[in-house]
């Protein structure tokens, strides 16, 4: 993975594909294996347990029967997956504001545009509340507090998984846009953040 960079002109954090993209990889290959054992489950009860067969007939679809439907469906989902990870963009902090950088294309929030910049609980989703009435042009990641979801910091449900680029991200933010950081998190899950009422 392409590591983060960190001078006098900003933070520049990679997106999160390979880190991602592992986890999502191997989440399709544990499908894939169950539906194997589903499969040969299937046919020792249909045709051992009621018609009656011998037990040799579990070896009669060959290794083509048993993978044949897991790889079909490992084959969609891998390309569902690459089209899925492309998307991710990458971070960029710096005099200018927060944003996010596709190939080909770049998001920038302006520091004047930013009211407070916050983490979710997890510290794994980096999330701006902006002023009133700046930018309607984006969409809102959550209801209540105007806010967007700039940057995932990868993994969310292991933290020691994930990178520990939430210090660097902090750290940017206070050098480049002071006092805008909180520590207060943002909880997703109710649209706001806690303790904060419908106060930004």
């Amino acid at each position: 993975m392409t590591t983060p960079s960190d001078t006098t002109e900003g933070l520049w954090l990679p997106a999160e594909r390979a880190r991602r993209g592992g986890f999502y990889l191997g989440l399709i290959l544990a499908a894939m294996l169950g539906l194997v054992l589903v499969e040969g489950l299937i046919l020792f009860v249909v045709s051992v347990l009621i018609m009656g067969e011998d037990m040799g007939i579990m070896g009669d679809p060959g290794v083509a029967g048993y993978a044949g439907l897991p790889v079909m469906g490992g084959v969609v989902s891998l390309l569902l997956l690459i089209a899925i990870a492309s998307r991710y963009p990458a971070l960029r902090i710096d005099p200018m504001g927060i944003s996010k950088v596709w190939r080909g294309r770049t998001e920038t929030v302006r520091w004047a545009d930013i009211d407070k910049v916050r983490f979710n609980s997890r510290r794994s989703y980096l999330m701006l509340a902006l002023k009133e009435g700046a930018l309607p042009e984006l969409p809102n990641a959550v209801e209540g507090p105007r806010a967007v979801l700039m940057y995932s910091l990868g993994n969310s449900l292991w933290r020691r998984r994930r990178p520990t680029h939430a210090d660097l991200i902090v750290d940017a933010v206070e050098r480049f846009g002071p006092g805008r950081y909180t520590v207060e998190p943002w909880n997703l899950g109710k649209g706001g953040a806690k303790g904060a009422g419908a106060s930004a």
